[in-house]
């Protein structure tokens, strides 16, 4: 049973991030990254669920921001990160979350949006992450507004040392917001001895 456990909540974490319609699709790679992440299952399926509410109230309430601001959401915080046309749409997106009775807070980094030439790129980031060693590319978000990189996650306090120190190194950037989080240690996964493994070692 506790076994089984862990792999319904991780079929539940799957069918909420692509829904019914795909269902003749396997996302490995949403597999992959679900079994990385330091939450557990439950706080996943649960953190999913609260990022799909909070996505469809701005589509609701705010239906010009979708293109420019990226909702998320850890351990039931939410996050809002992108750019806006003005204070106005800024603040009615705040006080949209903060209605919304599901969340622990809210942290947001929303300027309002002006061109820039020679902006990077998510993907160009992306790809040089990879090619560092120990880097967890797989294990938060990355956002660059403005060139501006905004780092969402939860990771362990040496993880987000090493992110921290990897950015630095690659991105070009202005600044760097740092809004991961460490996992509390009542929510972390529970590793399952191996009886076997344990004898011998």
């Amino acid at each position: 049973m506790k076994i089984i456990l862990p792999l319904i909540l991780l079929a539940c974490l799957i069918y909420t991030t692509i829904g019914p319609a795909h269902a003749g699709f396997m996302p490995y790679g949403r597999i992959f990254k679900a079994t990385q992440d330091e939450r557990s299952y439950l706080t996943q399926t649960q953190d999913t669920r609260l990022s799909l509410k909070l996505r469809k109230s701005l589509s609701i309430n705010s239906p010009s921001s979708l293109l420019s601001v990226s909702p998320y959401v850890y351990l039931k915080h939410a996050f809002l990160v992108g750019t806006v046309k003005s204070d106005v749409q800024r603040n009615v997106l705040i006080e949209n979350v903060k209605k919304m009775p599901d969340f622990s807070g809210l942290s947001y980094y929303l300027p309002i949006k002006q061109d820039i030439k020679g902006e990077i790129s998510n993907l160009e980031l992306k790809l040089k992450g990879i090619l560092e060693p120990d880097y967890p590319s797989s294990k938060f978000s990355l956002k660059v507004v403005q060139n501006t990189v905004v780092l969402l996650g939860v990771l362990s306090f040496e993880e987000q040392e090493k992110v921290l120190q990897t950015i630095k190194k690659i991105a070009p950037a202005n600044k760097i917001i740092n809004f991961l989080q460490t996992i509390p240690a009542d929510n972390m996964k529970r590793k399952r001895i191996r009886p076997l493994r344990s004898l011998f070692d």
